[in-house]
């Protein structure tokens, strides 16, 4: 007969499998379905006490019996396996609740997957084979130092990205600037390298240990509205009170401005005999700033087109007078700021 210790684990499996057929459960049934076995396979494994155990894999008496070592890897594979979903489904119902990054949930999941199943494998070297693990870990400390040393470079991308992706200053979906030099959107963030797409839809793979130490500029955080700014000069005769008003003009009706926002026009410095002004207005996404940008510049050159103010200074005449001669006269236009 069984003992209570046999009968309660035994209960508790079929607990777990008649959960497991509830229709609210059913996307986690192969989780109780796989516990369920395993709680089997552990109720019947020979125990004093446990007389069915006994004899399922009693050698000596007649008939097949399974060998211990098969049950064995069974079960450390299928606890292995049990862990590991686990905590795949703990990272999708805390960290990544909306499963909006699969890609850094993966690199979390996968880099657990592989502590569980070496762990697994030294469980089953230890408990079934009866091997003695000292001078496995002691090998496999020395070929980790030699793979360290070689994999240095990959192993600091890939703890670069465990970095990125705890911290989580970027994610899948953002669009950033890296070192000031590459801007784009945020395809994913894997075990070696973060991969962007630019604006010009080409991809650059970036090695998580190079973003990881530059400046990175991340144009979808906080969420919201991304302002743009077209700055120009404007000669000091005109009025800036003028200026600004042709700037709003301009800006007002442009479908690119984000719902609920509004230009705003400022004068900002002084360069030489020209005042700085600059036109701030919102956009839905940092990726739609070339075409919002070039469509408002348009509509700027174009008011201040209409009421004949120079964009930068104005024209001047340059005499250069040589040994008492007038030799030529050169138009000069600086170039419009």
């Amino acid at each position: 007969m069984f003992g209570w210790t046999e009968i309660s684990i035994l209960a508790a499996a079929a607990v777990l499998l008649v959960w497991g057929m509830l229709p609210r459960l059913r996307p986690h049934r192969p989780l109780f379905g796989g516990a369920s076995l395993l709680l089997l396979i552990t109720a019947l494994f020979p125990r004093t006490g446990n007389p069915v155990g006994e004899f399922l894999f009693d050698a000596t008496a007649s008939g097949w019996h399974p060998p211990r070592e098969l049950f064995g890897i069974i079960w450390w594979i299928l606890g292995a396996w049990l862990v590991k979903s686990l905590l795949d489904l703990i990272l999708r119902q805390t960290i990544f609740p909306n499963n909006d990054e699969p890609h850094a949930r993966r690199l979390f999941a996968d880099l657990a997957s592989a502590l569980i199943y070496v762990l697994a494998f030294v469980g089953i070297l230890d408990t079934v084979f009866k091997q003695q693990i000292s001078a496995l870990l002691a090998t496999s400390g020395v070929l980790a130092i030699v793979l360290g040393l070689a994999l240095q470079n990959t192993l600091g991308d890939v703890f670069a990205g465990l970095a990125i992706n705890i911290e989580r200053p970027l994610g899948a979906g953002d669009w950033i600037t890296v070192a000031e030099q590459i801007s784009g959107q945020v395809i994913e963030v894997n075990w070696r390298a973060t991969r962007i797409r630019t604006l010009s839809n080409d991809t650059v793979v970036i090695p998580n240990s190079f973003v990881s130490k530059a400046i990175v500029t991340n144009h979808s955080r906080p969420q919201g509205p991304h302002f743009c700014i077209i700055r120009l000069n404007v000669d000091l005769s005109i009025k800036p009170a003028l200026v600004i008003d042709t700037l709003l003009a301009a800006a007002d009706g442009n479908a690119d401005i984000a719902d609920g926002t509004t230009p705003v026009a400022y004068a900002c410095g002084f360069s030489d005999s020209l005042v700085v002004y600059e036109l701030a207005f919102a956009i839905q996404h940092f990726g739609l700033t070339r075409r919002a940008k070039s469509a408002m510049l348009l509509r700027v050159a174009q008011a201040f087109q209409d009421l004949a103010i120079p964009i930068g200074a104005p024209a001047t005449s340059i005499r250069i007078i040589q040994g008492g001669t007038l030799a030529r006269a050169v138009d000069v236009v600086p170039n419009a700021i």
